[in-house]
């Protein structure tokens, strides 16, 4: 399973998102939530649920390389159909339609990559939604990525994923940056307030106040959303990163984890 004393703190049936509900990582670049996805993903496929992750910042090789640490093999369940993997920025991009891999009409130009209009978001949810299976859980990572290239319409794509998991009972993962260096960006400070009111738990991962400490990487809040229907004990912990584990405990409780 994933992370045994993650899985006891959040309590959860069958160690299991529930379903209808959306989770929201809040992370920032100095201490990035990423080791939550693969808690989740391996959770719910040993529990024989499908899940579907975009990746907007990651290519399939890291979730492949990072699960394989924690004895689970993706490109196994992929084949099998229980995990389908989306390359996000592939699908954002309609240079690469009907074309090889290498696509031979890449970009000239770094503003070139990514389209930034209505239409190409749309696309890009029916690309989603024709994945979408019944008890699917759904984790984009993440969001910023769409944020920071200039798509307007995300806080209405976001609204619109959740709608879709709703209706075949399933769940929702989204993954923001929320750096401080940001706060004074309008646009991005507006974002970050609608999906966490549109979230039903946020998991806020921070770097630790004191600064940098061997036996502790990091902090991890665990709080309601603006949507609290959850049965979840809002508490703060610290976290240490192992090779093929991350541990979790009591905020200054000396943790000595090998």
């Amino acid at each position: 399973m994933g992370y045994a004393t993650l899985d006891s703190i959040l309590a959860f049936p069958n160690n299991i998102l529930p379903s209808n509900s959306h989770v929201l990582v809040l992370d920032t670049l100095r201490s990035e939530g990423n080791f939550l996805i693969h808690h989740f993903v391996i959770n719910h496929l040993k529990a024989n649920k499908p899940v579907i992750l975009v990746g907007l910042s990651q290519i399939f090789n890291h979730y492949f390389l990072i699960a394989r640490k924690l004895g689970v093999n993706l490109q196994t369940y992929k084949q099998s159909g229980k995990f389908m993997f989306i390359d996000g920025l592939t699908h954002l991009n309609d240079y690469t339609n009907g074309t090889p891999y290498p696509p031979s009409r890449a970009p000239t130009a770094p503003n070139g990559t990514l389209e930034h209009n209505d239409d190409n978001l749309r696309l890009f949810y029916s690309t989603i939604k024709s994945f979408v299976i019944q008890d699917a859980l759904l984790i984009i990572d993440d969001l910023s990525v769409l944020l920071y290239n200039g798509f307007k319409g995300v806080p209405h794509f976001v609204t619109k994923l959740q709608s879709l998991m709703n209706t075949v009972g399933g769940t929702l993962i989204t993954v923001v940056h929320a750096d401080e260096e940001g706060s004074d960006d309008v646009e991005q400070d507006n974002f970050i307030k609608s999906v966490i009111y549109n979230s039903h738990l946020i998991l806020q991962v921070q770097p630790l106040h004191s600064g940098l400490a061997r036996d502790v990487h990091g902090q991890l809040d665990i709080v309601h959303g603006g949507k609290d229907t959850l049965n979840v004990q809002p508490q703060s912990l610290h976290y240490k990163i192992l090779d093929n584990n991350v541990h979790f405990f009591a905020k200054g409780l000396e943790q000595n984890v090998l």
